[in-house]
């Protein structure tokens, strides 16, 4: 097929493409069964032996029959004549018959013919004979062989993943090697003159190059998977085309990061578009990832990923990995749970949204929020908990609204900040910290959620107080405001977003100016430092960490608004307490 960029693919359907294209790998190698976690078994595997491969002892006690010592007990004990013991790992005996016991340690073989164990705490000795003081049915604390595995049973599936556990019974079966699927060679093509190896000096203009690593990170976590990292590659067609066709013959599928769009300077498309049976899409209906590639050359797999960071990591986790495990015979499945929004999700109707999500957990309830930002906005995948796939047939989904999050942690948090971003929030103490998420809001979605109580904490900053019956308010947080700025007589000043206590303070500073209107207080700061805007209001910190020259107007008061239903209600008042500069 030709290029279709502009004919765009719905998601299911792309699914449904890449799946049909998926042939799967059919060579297998023979490994040792330690080096198995995270293979594909390549086989069916059946037991060969029994497991307990013999009847053993669960305690350290006597072997019996079971008959001899009906009706025994503390007032009657039965006296039985000791006839010997044996030794973990020694072969089984024949058991001596009627009026006889044996000693057997835990894990020992059952002498033959015996049919229950006795442990030492229910008997005495006195000389050569045993005292039993309670009477115990026929295989009490025996396990006999075949009781857990039994020869010929099923072990293994073809196609599975192999964990400890897997490991475990076979090697307790005899099994010292596993035939899997050999590894799925992928190759990475990282593209475009802006990109910068990290940990090399910064150059004006140039980004860190970012896509690769965390793209081979996550691939890299898959024992199944081998990943080749052909590097950055600079915007020169023939250079381009030389690593791709080196990834393509060298591995069984190729991702190429970056220039997939159907810009003047965007190349992987055309070099895609040139292979046999070449793109078989080019654009997929979903946000973010509008601009994503399926490609074949051959027999072999070719996925273009756009450069923007959350859109290529987001097609990778939903397209890319479940069909590369496909390759592999096996059926990938994220783990996931069902939430409850606890806000409004903003969605693109007719579209298929990938959501980066927030959970909270309080009690068997999960709450989802969605992390905002654009799809150039790297950092909230590191403060997302999973995401969902969403088929958007309206332009947003209301509160309380059900979804299934796809987990990227099973660290899921159970403390919600819920507010007015503080600065000093970020020297909770960790104990805090590691088990909380801060959902950023405006002034009604605050009160909405306060009636709700949906939150452990709230962070207000407007000068007009809500009703605070549910909730401690005895902790104030005061932060120094003001006009930050690098040259006297500007005429440009930046000022935060409407729906905070800094815009309202902002108000009146700005009048009569050219003003440009911001997402967050320390980005004004960025501007300013780059010659954007001549000034802005912002903190104190944030200027003194841009080493801006800065008039202090005032201070934002920040209420900290603590459940008293909270589970962690006096550890929050604690470390509130402490970026307060206050002890309890």
């Amino acid at each position: 097929m030709g290029l279709i960029f502009h004919d765009l693919t719905k998601f299911q359907d792309a699914l449904e493409i890449v799946k049909n294209n998926m042939a799967e790998l059919k060579d297998a190698e023979e490994i040792p069964l330690y080096n198995a976690t995270g293979r594909i078994s390549a086989e069916t595997i059946f037991s060969n032996n029994n497991l307990p491969l013999f009847s053993r002892s669960q305690v350290d006690g006597y072997a019996i029959i079971a008959s001899d010592i009906k009706g025994a007990s503390y007032d009657s004990p039965v006296s039985l004549k000791l006839a010997g013991e044996t030794n973990i790992g020694e072969k089984a005996v024949e058991f001596p018959g009627s009026g006889k016991c044996i000693k057997v340690p835990t894990g020992g073989v059952i002498p033959v013919g015996a049919d229950a164990m006795v442990p030492f705490e229910d008997t005495k000795q006195e000389g050569n004979a045993i005292q039993f003081f309670q009477q115990v049915n026929r295989f009490n604390e025996l396990s006999n062989a075949g009781i857990d595995v039994t020869k010929g049973e099923k072990l293994l599936d073809s196609n599975s993943m192999i964990d400890p556990r897997n490991i475990a019974v076979l090697a307790s079966t005899g099994i010292g090697n596993i035939k899997v699927k050999r590894k799925l060679n992928i190759g990475i093509v990282s593209t475009g003159n802006e990109l910068l190896y990290p940990g090399t000096p910064y150059k004006e203009g140039k980004i860190y190059e970012s896509n690769s690593l965390s793209i081979k990170a996550e691939l890299s976590k898959y024992p199944a998977f081998n990943v080749n990292d052909y590097g950055i590659i600079e915007d020169n067609y023939d250079k381009i085309k030389s690593a791709i066709d080196r990834s393509i013959e060298e591995n069984d599928v190729t991702l190429t990061i970056g220039s997939t769009s159907a810009g003047d300077h965007d190349m992987v498309y055309k070099i895609l578009g040139d292979k046999t049976p070449g793109i078989i899409f080019h654009g997929i209906r979903v946000k973010p990832g509008k601009p994503a590639i399926f490609a074949m050359s051959g027999e072999k797999i070719m996925f273009g990923l756009p450069g923007f960071p959350v859109s290529s990591m987001m097609i990778l986790y939903s397209l890319v990995i479940p069909n590369l495990f496909r390759k592999t015979g096996y059926e990938f499945s994220e783990v996931s749970v069902d939430a409850i929004t606890g806000q409004r999700f903003e969605l693109h109707q007719g579209n298929t949204d990938l959501l980066l999500i927030k959970l909270v957990k309080h009690g068997e309830t999960y709450k989802a929020y969605q992390v905002p930002g654009n799809s150039g906005s790297i950092s909230r995948i590191s403060k997302a908990t999973g995401y969902s796939i969403i088929d958007s047939k309206t332009s947003f989904m209301d509160i309380n609204s059900r979804i299934n999050v796809k987990l990227f942690t099973g660290n899921i948090p159970s403390i919600l900040i819920y507010g007015q971003y503080l600065p000093a929030m970020e020297k909770l103490p960790s104990p805090i910290s590691s088990i909380s998420t801060f959902v950023e809001s405006g002034f009604n979605e605050i009160k909405r959620s306060m009636e709700n109580a949906d939150a452990d904490v709230y962070l207000w900053n407007y000068e007009e107080l809500p009703d605070n019956k549910n909730y401690d308010s005895s902790i104030t947080i005061e932060i120094p405001y003001g006009i930050a700025y690098s040259e006297e007589n500007y005429t440009t000043i930046a000022v935060p977003y409407r729906g905070s206590g800094l815009y309202e303070k902002s108000l009146s500073l700005a009048e009569g100016m050219d003003t440009t209107y911001l997402d967050k207080p320390e980005i004004i700061c960025d501007y300013i430092k780059n010659g954007r805007c001549g000034a802005g209001i912002t903190y104190r910190e944030y200027a003194e960490l841009y080493s801006l020259k800065f008039v202090e107007n005032g201070k934002i008061t920040f209420h900290v608004y603590i459940n008293k239903n909270s589970t962690k209600f006096n550890e929050l008042k604690d470390a509130f307490n402490s970026i307060a500069g206050k002890t309890t």
